[in-house]
C-alpha cells in the first residue's frame, strides 16, 4: 500500500509537464515553435554582452549605449532569458500545468485553473507581439529603421532584423494556441483529473 502511494505520488509530481489530454499534434508543434523564436535575437544579444567583436555588430553604437559595460551586458543577459521564459509560458497551453497548478506550488497545488485566466493572457499578449513583432519588424526592414537609435545602417542593422525575424510569427502562433486552448476547455477536454489535494476546486 505504502508502495503504491508512493508511486501514485511519483506520477502526480511529474504529471504537470506532461501533454493536456485533447492537444493535437499541431498545437504541441506550434507550443515547441515558439520557445525557439526568441533564441536568435537572445544569441544576438549575448553576443554583445560577451563582447564579441565582428562586422555584425556596430561597435560605436554599443559603446555609445554603454552596452559593453557591466551593467549594459548584464541587460542584455537579462533581456535574453526574460523573453524565453516568456516563450516557454506557451507550452502551458498544451500542457496540464496550463490546466491544473503544478504540485510544487503551495497553498494552490492541484486545483483546476479557470480557463479564461490563460485564454485571456494569450490573447492579449498575442495581440501585443504582433503591434510590435509581426508588424514592427517587417516595417524596419522595409524603411530601413533600426530598433535602436543610431545604429549603423548597414550590415549590423540586417544582423539585428535577422535575429528579430523570426519573432514574427510569436503574436500569431500564440493566438491560435489561445484559440484551440479555449476551444478543448469548453469541450470539457483537459483538467478532468486534478490532483486529489484540489479537487472540486478552482481559482
Amino acid at each position: 500500500m505504502a508502495k503504491l502511494d508512493s508511486d501514485r505520488s511519483t506520477v502526480r509530481a511529474e504529471a504537470w509537464w506532461h501533454r493536456a489530454a485533447g492537444v493535437s499534434s499541431r498545437s504541441w508543434r506550434i507550443a515547441h515553435l515558439i520557445t525557439l523564436l526568441t533564441l536568435p535575437s537572445a544569441l544576438w544579444r549575448l553576443g554583445i554582452a560577451a563582447g564579441i567583436d565582428w562586422p555584425g555588430y556596430d561597435l560605436a553604437w554599443i559603446t555609445r549605449s554603454r552596452l559593453d559595460t557591466p551593467f549594459g551586458a548584464f541587460r542584455m543577459v537579462l533581456l535574453s532569458l526574460i523573453s524565453e521564459l516568456l516563450a516557454l509560458l506557451a507550452l502551458g497551453l498544451v500542457q496540464r500545468w496550463g490546466e491544473v497548478v503544478p504540485p510544487w506550488i503551495p497553498v494552490l497545488r492541484g486545483r483546476v485553473i479557470n480557463r479564461w485566466l490563460p485564454t485571456l493572457l494569450a490573447i492579449t499578449g498575442g495581440a501585443g507581439l504582433i503591434m510590435v513583432w509581426t508588424f514592427g519588424v517587417p516595417y524596419a526592414a522595409i524603411t530601413g529603421t533600426a530598433f535602436d537609435a543610431g545604429m549603423d545602417r548597414g550590415f549590423p542593422l540586417t544582423v539585428q532584423l535577422i535575429s528579430y525575424a523570426p519573432m514574427v510569427l510569436w503574436g500569431p502562433c500564440l493566438l491560435l494556441l489561445a484559440i484551440s486552448y479555449l476551444r478543448r476547455r469548453r469541450c470539457g477536454v483537459g483538467a478532468l483529473s486534478p490532483e486529489p489535494a484540489g479537487t472540486g476546486r478552482r481559482w
